[in-house]
């Protein structure tokens, strides 16, 4: 076998062919103002780089025969732990620049992910499980208003918090029924809100503001035997009723579509997570409470199915 065949010879052979070729920073600035102004290169300068562009080819085996990790010039890699980079990528011929892609924890088992549209959510975010407070083994979870509930909606007590901790998805039954939260304090007072049914929503004073949590499925733990009415008792107290990207209905209308939904939804999932859509359902009290949507299926304390809701409610615009 000829000897010049062999891997080991692709290395020096590579070196030779491209010794007169020099990809720095003035020859990528060509390159981009080139296809900037939608310059062609002339016949020569195509048959030219013809036989360029193979050895590039060739000196990229080499590279991965000899196992080198060699990244080109455009994309900087973060060291691990580094966060987020950027890395830009520019379109064959004279199209535009393509805009930056964000990737995340560059290194072993590197993954690329793209920001999500923000939700108009009502409720409240942290870092780990859900800002919330359990009473009587029910979970109700934080919402982002009022910031103030004020005493004239203050109810009467329903228990205290018993446990405080980051991970109350971890809490045991017993737990939950005595109170747990992780947000507000041990010995912190759980209301009922006036007029309304506790197991649809409940005040609790957090950092020294009386706060609404609305009811909730969590961790599996869903409504039990209960209905959508009853974690979701609205009956008659809806002002407005908001579908996210369909529209609004107001006053009698959106009463008779909530009725709607009271009397047909069907449990289809103890636990559920809601898609890109919302339900907003604004109270005569001013308080706001809120329904995921994902397809024909409202989230809340369970996920319900309810397909003559939408079709209501689309009637009703």
């Amino acid at each position: 076998m000829n000897e010049m065949k062999t891997l080991d010879r692709l290395g020096p052979i590579a070196d030779e062919m491209l010794a007169g070729l020099h990809a720095g920073e003035d020859m990528k600035r060509r390159v981009r103002v080139a296809a900037a102004q939608g310059r062609p290169g002339s016949g020569a300068t195509r048959r030219a780089f013809v036989p360029a562009v193979c050895c590039a080819a060739l000196a990229l085996v080499c590279v991965g025969v000899a196992g080198s990790r060699r990244i080109a010039p455009d994309v900087t890699l973060a060291a691990a732990g580094q966060g987020t980079v950027q890395i830009e990528a520019i379109a064959a011929g004279a199209g535009d620049a393509l805009p930056g892609v964000s990737v995340a924890d560059l290194g072993e088992g590197a993954s690329v992910r793209a920001a999500a549209p923000r939700q108009d959510s009502l409720f409240e975010t942290a870092a780990g499980d859900i800002p919330m407070v359990s009473v009587g083994g029910a979970v109700y979870r934080l919402l982002t208003t009022p910031q103030d509930m004020g005493d004239s909606l203050r109810g009467e007590q329903l228990g205290t918090i018993a446990t405080f901790t980051q991970e109350p998805s971890l809490a045991t039954e017993q737990q939950l029924e005595a109170g747990v939260s992780n947000v507000a304090p041990e010995g912190a007072a759980v209301y009922a809100v006036a007029g309304m049914s506790s197991s649809t929503a409940v005040a609790c004073e957090v950092d020294g503001r009386l706060r609404l949590f609305q009811r909730v499925s969590h961790a599996g733990r869903g409504p039990g035997g209960l209905s959508l009415e009853d974690t979701f008792s609205v009956r008659g107290q809806v002002k407005t009723l908001e579908l996210s990207g369909v529209g609004e209905l107001s006053g009698d209308a959106a009463n008779e579509v909530i009725a709607v939904l009271l009397d047909h939804a069907t449990l289809t999932a103890a636990d559920q997570t809601a898609g890109k859509q919302t339900l907003t359902a604004t109270l005569d009290n001013g308080l706001r409470l809120q329904l995921g949507v994902s397809g024909d299926t409202l989230c809340g304390c369970g996920g319900w199915s309810c397909p003559e809701f939408f079709e209501a409610f689309e009637a009703a615009l």
